[in-house]
């Protein structure tokens, strides 16, 4: 027992990797990002854990630490400086070059004429080095960004979300996670990060309902997908085109009476009545007095209905 817990000696490098495996497992180059080291010094670094049965791979080629590596105490040594170990090479700087805006590695790869591969290498060896940083920490090659961009990067939750919210109208959380195919934990959370950003706004539907549309900062965001599933519009408390009918009649005249409505529509008193009624128990209608027969005129949340109905139409 005292053999297997004694003090060994590693690198800062090797150190850095044992830290980051005793607190998960992951791929070499999951580890690397999270050392902050480039891929070669990384492999050197797990290789010689692995010799000293601090580390161990499983049966798909991922990480982990051992029994030994965990209950191990170690001394640091520093690394050997390599020439020009803290510059980037000239392929890494053509990288940073490209990377003009926040950009995903399929993107940089078809800009700079490269695989995929060789750009998550040098991106790897670049955020080693303080110079780009990564977004999604899901999946950490979805957005490349240089170090220096004050561009908020998104979660794959939060980016699903901003892209689902369409340009042309706002819509609700609900529809919002209909095609987000969300949780409402986590569309939700998403969402206020979104609102703090100001990537989208909160409004006021037509029936007082919360809903969001998207900001000309959303709009400009690199990960704003325009070809996204698109959240559907929210639902209206009405929608026939008797309703829109009535509405525009008050409308186009400011004040009616319902039996003149009737007599425009073609419709019988019982009827006319009996929607009117109805518009004025959603309060889309209300008596502009308080007379008896005082006429009835659209409210704020009529008139906006109205613009809906009429929109909806037109599209």
């Amino acid at each position: 027992m005292g053999s297997e817990t004694r003090s060994v000696k590693l690198t800062e490098s090797q150190a850095a990797c044992l830290e980051t495996l005793r607190n998960d497992k992951g791929s070499k180059t999951k580890i690397a990002i999270a050392a902050k080291l480039d891929l070669e010094r990384t492999s050197y670094a797990l290789e010689r854990l692995e010799e000293l049965q601090l580390v161990e791979r499983d049966d798909v080629n991922r990480w982990r630490i051992t029994r030994r590596g965990r209950i191990s105490s170690y001394e640091t040594n520093p690394d050997r400086r390599r020439r020009n170990g803290e510059k980037p090479g000239p392929s890494a700087q053509r990288l940073i070059k490209a990377l003009d805006r926040p950009m995903r590695a399929a993107d940089l790869a078809r800009r700079l004429g490269i695989t995929r591969q060789r750009v998550h290498q040098l991106a790897v060896e670049l955020h080693a080095l303080g110079y780009v940083r990564f977004g999604d920490q899901g999946s950490r090659f979805r957005l490349i960004a240089r170090k220096d961009d004050p561009t908020e990067l998104l979660s794959r939750d939060e980016e699903r979300i901003l892209s689902a919210v369409s340009d042309e109208f706002p819509t609700s959380a609900e529809k919002i996670r209909s095609a987000t195919r969300l949780a409402v934990e986590r569309a939700n959370t998403g969402l206020v990060r979104l609102l703090a950003l100001g990537l989208i706004e909160e409004l006021t539907g037509p029936s007082g309902e919360r809903l969001y549309g998207i900001t000309a900062a959303g709009l400009t965001h690199p990960q704003y997908n325009e070809s996204a599933r698109r959240a559907e519009l929210p639902h209206l408390p009405v929608k026939s085109d008797r309703v829109l009918a009535v509405l525009l009649s008050i409308s186009d005249h400011g004040q009616v009476r319902i039996r003149d409505v009737g007599q425009t529509l073609r419709l019988p008193y019982a009827s006319i009545n009996a929607l009117f009624q109805y518009l004025k128990r959603t309060s889309l209608v209300r008596k502009s007095g308080l007379e008896f027969d005082a006429p009835y005129e659209l409210t704020a949340e009529g008139r906006q209905i109205l613009v809906e109905l009429t929109r909806r139409r037109a599209a």
